[in-house]
């Protein structure tokens, strides 16, 4: 291309074409410097719209970072509530549990105490028949035994009878005829 416009002369180029050549590339020179200034004020423009959206993005990011921290500033004011009442509520609830437990411990207790009050009486009650059935025993064994003596007393007498009128004596009272037999009936094992 340079070679076509730039025409030869004797002693190198023509004078008037290396000027038009020279205007030419000064022209394309001066189009993409314009180009250029363009595109790096559109650049400018773009970096400036760039950072003025970088300061509302570092902005927002202030805020939000800010509100954040209220945020977590403020759950955890409500969570040291909530731990609050809810240790509140669980003592709360363990008295209630522990009243509870004491009030059916004394039950238990005391109805344990009442049941062994009614072993206590019902071991009284079964020595006392015991002790009343060993004397009911010994009481028939005695009275048992006076009956045979008794009876065998009266064998005697009736023999001493016997004996007397056979031999044409004189009859004798006894004094022992009309003494009763102590015979005594138990009615119940409490007696």
């Amino acid at each position: 291309m340079l070679a076509r416009k730039l025409r030869s002369r004797l002693f190198g180029f023509k004078k008037k074409d290396v000027y038009a050549f020279i205007e030419e590339m000064d022209a394309k020179a001066g189009e993409k410097l314009n180009e250029k200034e363009k595109e790096i004020e559109s650049l400018r423009a773009k970096i400036a719209e760039l950072e003025a959206n970088r300061d509302a993005v570092v902005s927002v990011l202030q805020l939000a970072e800010k509100h954040a921290k209220e945020i977590v500033e403020e759950a955890k004011k409500t969570a040291d509530i909530m731990r609050k009442e809810a240790e509140e509520e669980i003592q709360e609830k363990k008295g209630i549990v522990n009243r509870e437990i004491e009030i059916k411990r004394k039950a238990i207790k005391t109805y344990y105490a009442n049941e062994n009050k009614k072993i206590d009486q019902i071991k009284g009650e079964v020595e006392r028949m015991r002790r009343a059935s060993l004397d009911a025993i010994e009481n028939f064994e005695r009275q048992l035994r006076e009956v045979e003596r008794m009876t065998y007393n009266s064998g005697n007498y009736i023999s001493s009878a016997m004996n007397y009128a056979q031999s044409n004596a004189n009859l004798e009272t006894f004094d022992d005829v009309d003494r009763e037999i102590p015979v005594r009936i138990v009615t119940s094992l409490s007696e």
